[in-house]
């Protein structure tokens, strides 16, 4: 299992180079390809052992750390294999912890932090934290965007002013996990945007035709905005942000059309296998995170590319830092 956490020293500006992170993780999909795989199970293969990798990788925060979206549950909280956290610094890391889970909100992540203290060897690690978008409502609200016959953009203003709120409860969120591992790099990972810029692409079947124009550019005002009051928060703290490198990887690869190149699911049905669990509402942080259980689980979450994605990105922020 895994350990980590470390406290900062306020973040600095940095610039990453929006394509040299793209051809990153298009490399680690060609390594599948080469191999024969599916397009999606690219994203299991290993990265390249890094020259600095930390010893051990501890993750925490919601579906979007947990893995949801690449399948193989092994869990209520949609913990899987496939998760970002297992395919990070590829084999130069073999110590590693999934604490996440989905539907995780803030006060989860607060238990996942007593998890954390619990952990020995808190002194290198590397510990992630991806949470705010549950906080946030998105989930509840995406749904209500795909059914409701009135516009949700009457929900704006009410969002915003929640997202906004959640700055000083991250504070308190990172404060307490570099307090939980001493010693240990805090990275924490900000949101992809989740629906394509209508301008650049604007024939989306997997978006079901329901998200109009205006839902659409909302969507991205509102992502973008959630990543902005991570950094802030982060800056406070002392911790890093991977939040420029999530959407620097996504960038052309949100939820569109549900095809090898879009590394987010839209709508999506999912048949789960009897193995699995049959709902992510099982998890005991719901019951908001029953709209994305059963047929649509996967929806607006990391394919096995993604979870790719995600594990360059937090490469590419550890390699900054």
């Amino acid at each position: 299992m895994n350990q980590t956490s470390t406290t900062h020293p306020q973040r600095s500006p940095r610039s990453i180079a929006r394509t040299a992170v793209t051809l990153s993780v298009a490399a680690v999909v060609l390594v599948g390809a080469a191999l024969g795989a599916a397009a999606d199970a690219s994203a299991t293969e290993p990265a390249e052992a890094a020259d600095d990798a930390p010893p051990a990788v501890i993750s925490l925060g919601d579906s979007y750390s947990s893995g949801l979206g690449a399948g193989g549950y092994l869990d209520d909280c949609d913990r899987t294999p496939q998760a970002w956290n297992n395919l990070v610094f590829g084999n130069a890391v073999t110590d590693r912890t999934l604490l996440a889970c989905s539907g995780a909100a803030i006060p989860e992540v607060m238990q996942q932090v007593r998890q954390l203290a619990g952990i020995p060897g808190a002194g290198d690690r590397l510990i992630t934290v991806t949470v705010g978008g549950n906080d946030a409502g998105f989930a509840d609200e995406l749904v209500n965007c795909l059914v409701s016959f009135v516009s949700c953009t009457r929900r704006e203003a009410d969002l915003t002013a929640l997202i906004t709120s959640l700055r000083q409860p991250l504070v308190q969120l990172y404060d307490a996990v570099q307090a939980a591992a001493p010693g240990d790099e805090v990275i924490v990972g900000g949101y992809p945007m989740l629906v394509p810029d209508p301008a650049v692409r604007s024939d989306c079947p997997a978006l079901t035709g329901l998200l109009s124009t205006s839902e659409r550019q909302m969507i991205r005002r509102l992502g973008a905005l959630l990543n902005d009051v991570i950094d802030d928060a982060a800056a406070e703290a002392g911790v890093e942000s991977a939040s420029d490198e999530v959407a620097a990887v996504f960038d052309g690869h949100e939820a569109c059309a549900n095809t090898p190149g879009d590394w987010l699911y839209g709508l999506k049905i999912s048949w789960t296998d009897s193995t699995e669990p049959t709902t992510a509402s099982a998890s005991p942080y719901q019951p908001q995170w029953d709209i994305v259980s059963s047929f649509v689980r996967d929806s607006f979450h990391p394919t096995g590319n993604g979870q790719a994605g995600y594990a360059v990105a937090f490469e590419e922020a550890w390699a900054s830092r």
